[in-house]
């Protein structure tokens, strides 16, 4: 970009060149980043840049975007960079108190939509470890009728999701609260058994390597323990007393986790044999167990 002069840069050329800039220092899914950067300079949602091929960014908005493609390229991730990120095909405020939502999350989603779609009706779910909230809130959006406690250990997490759920007009479905894994909160101690619950807590090994943008999110919603599974052991042992016969339990786990999530979920002697889900990537990611 720097031996070129500004005129010549269109948003084409810019995405081109920005991917394969950010592809060369390992950053994942770097068209999607350039896209996202762009459009955050240019003040457009990320598919309008498609309709403006042949725009040329003035100076000021060409050293913006520079300023922030360099920092993406030292592996600050871009969703902390514009504030956003797409999930479920609606965008969420994303701060570093929260982790990135990552497509495989949507996972949860798509399991909460299928069992209340077979039930004909909505209900009650618990959406644990909430984040952004953007599970408890695409959820939500998705089925009518629905309710949903979001719930996390991270007060500043629980901030982010409740203006989340306030963006997209679900404050009064979705209810944002702290609390440590499936232990109810204080004002929720009376709620009725739930008809799904999903959960996407904390997996990562404490000696395992992670992409260095990863290393930029909390930790607390990271790390879990000598093998990765010590908020899950807890999970597990404490989800099905909150789940009424026929509930699901859906809950994403890290690579490799797939063998000790199912013998975890059995030895409760709660659940039917769990049904374990790959994500796009082909990698084993999500438990689904319904309480017997």
């Amino acid at each position: 970009m720097a031996n070129e002069s500004a005129g010549t840069w269109t948003v084409l050329k810019l995405l081109k060149w920005t991917g394969l800039y950010l592809a060369d220092a390992r950053i994942d899914e770097p068209r999607l980043c350039a896209e996202m950067l762009l459009a955050q300079v240019l003040g457009c949602r990320r598919i309008e840049l498609y309709t403006r091929f042949d725009h040329q960014p003035s100076p000021d908005q060409l050293a913006a975007f520079r300023e922030l493609v360099k920092r993406a390229r030292r592996h600050e991730p871009v969703a902390y960079l514009v504030g956003w990120r797409e999930f479920y095909s609606l965008r969420f405020k994303v701060t570093p108190d929260v982790l990135v939502p990552r497509p495989e999350t949507e996972q949860l989603v798509d399991e909460a939509i299928s069992h209340f779609k077979s039930a004909g009706r909505g209900g009650l779910m618990w959406d644990i470890c909430t984040g952004s909230g953007c599970v408890a809130v695409a959820a939500a959006v998705r089925i009518p009728g629905l309710s949903v406690l979001a719930s996390d250990i991270s007060p500043e997490a629980v901030a982010v999701a409740t203006e989340n759920a306030e963006a997209h007009g679900m404050s009064r479905r979705v209810r944002c609260r702290t609390s440590d894994l499936a232990a109810l909160p204080g004002d929720c101690a009376k709620t009725a058994q739930f008809d799904v619950i999903t959960a996407n807590p904390p997996y990562v090994a404490d000696a395992d390597e992670v992409a260095e943008e990863v290393k930029r999110e909390p930790r607390i919603a990271l790390y879990a323990g000598a093998d990765g599974l010590d908020a899950i052991r807890r999970l597990v042992a404490q989800v099905g007393a909150h789940l009424g016969p026929g509930g699901l339990f859906a809950m994403e786990f890290g690579s490799g986790q797939a063998g000790a999530v199912r013998d975890l979920l059995v030895a409760t002697g709660q659940f039917a044999e769990p049904r374990i889900l790959t994500d796009h990537r082909g990698i084993e990611r999500t438990a689904a167990a319904v309480r017997t």
